[in-house]
């Protein structure tokens, strides 16, 4: 289940989209991906894990922010292996930790370079909890799934169908909608789903695809992403850009996927360790 960081960098050069609009700066695509994995995973922190003391979190908080990149995400596996549940591991030590970090970006102590390299450093600690999360789960990977369009996204009917298609086939798919980012990741969060399908059009929807991506690992560690749409055919980068799972373009490629996803649910768990 290795999940990359979406590949937009500091040196990142957009073209015009396909109807003339430019894209937004590298800058801001930076700055947009580095606050979004802060700030969620910093929203996820609760005192009440008591095992991740203010010591602790303080010891990770700094290991984020120093120039060894592998520190923190070997503090992160040495508390893991201690014994550290993955709720405390999470919600505790490593949200606790973000929130200090955003609290220090918040007082612009750090620059952007530093703070894009700790955003990689948090998102690779993500990923690794994220497969914990899903062994230690005994949720049982039925035929469920939630479809959701990208926030903006006018063209639903492809979803629709596809949803309706699957449907057909005995799979439980609710679609969801929000205007907002913040609003469709909460209505997915309360479904807590295993799988999310996102679908969108337009070359456009990149950027906030992959706001989506991270919101939702935030928000829910172990969840599945695949992205469907129009825009599977139009970006060829689709998955290194936004950091999703799988990419589907019919009902057929998003079954099989979903279908492959339930089985390595199912291995990954018969093989916990």
């Amino acid at each position: 289940m290795a999940t990359r960081f979406p590949a937009f960098s500091a040196a990142a050069d957009w073209d015009l989209s396909d109807d003339g609009t430019r894209a937004p700066s590298s800058d801001a695509i930076v700055h947009s991906f580095a606050a979004e994995v802060i700030l969620r995973v910093a929203a996820q922190a609760r005192r009440d894990r008591t095992e991740a003391t203010a010591p602790k979190i303080a010891l990770l908080s700094e290991a984020l922010l120093c120039s060894d990149d592998a520190a923190a995400p070997d503090f992160v596996r040495d508390a893991r292996l201690a014994g550290m549940p993955a709720d405390t591991l999470y919600y505790g030590l490593v949200a606790g930790a973000v929130q200090q970090v955003g609290n220090v970006w918040a007082r612009d102590h750090v620059e952007l370079p530093a703070m894009l390299r700790t955003s990689h450093r948090v998102w690779r600690i993500m990923n690794e909890l994220r497969d914990v999360f899903v062994r230690i789960s005994d949720r049982k990977p039925g035929q469920h799934a939630v479809f959701a369009p990208c926030p903006q996204e006018c063209h639903m009917i492809g979803l629709t169908m596809t949803a309706d298609d699957l449907r057909r086939r005995g799979w439980e798919i609710e679609v969801v909608s929000s205007d907002t980012h913040d609003g469709l990741i909460q209505d997915i969060e309360r479904r807590a789903p295993i799988s999310v399908a996102l679908g969108a059009t337009s070359t456009r929807m990149t950027l906030p695809l992959a706001r989506l991506v991270v919101g939702l690992r935030a928000h829910i560690p172990g969840v599945w992403v695949m992205i469907g749409g129009a825009i599977t055919t139009q970006e060829p980068d689709l998955l290194s850009m936004t950091g999703a799972d799988a990419v589907a373009n019919s009902a057929d490629e998003a079954e099989t996927l979903m279908l492959a996803h339930m089985a390595d649910l199912v291995e990954r768990r018969a093989n916990r360790i």
